[in-house]
């Protein structure tokens, strides 16, 4: 039988200014220069929360757009009581 082995895809390295110009992207607050005069362990961190919050954002439209298709509007529903939790726990 044949080996496969797994190549490694290159990827490509983003400059630090493309880093900063993400987290202004996502928190506007901030400009290019006060990004740039923080820490990495800081930017990192704020690249991580986006891309959470940005992820999370995603699943609730995938489950708006699929929720009306559900067996008997179940998912409609359920949906409802989920956003209703998210608005009374914060």
């Amino acid at each position: 039988m044949a080996e496969i082995s797994v190549a490694s895809v290159p990827q490509k390295k983003r400059s630090k200014r493309e880093l900063y110009a993400q987290v202004c992207y996502h928190f506007p607050q901030y400009t290019l220069k006060q990004v740039s005069d923080m820490p990495a362990r800081d930017i990192s961190l704020l690249i991580k929360v986006a891309s959470k919050i940005e992820g999370l954002r995603m699943l609730n439209l995938t489950q708006i757009a699929a929720a009306p298709h559900s067996k008997n509007g179940s998912g409609v529903k359920k949906l409802t009581e989920h956003f209703k939790r998210v608005i009374n726990n914060g």
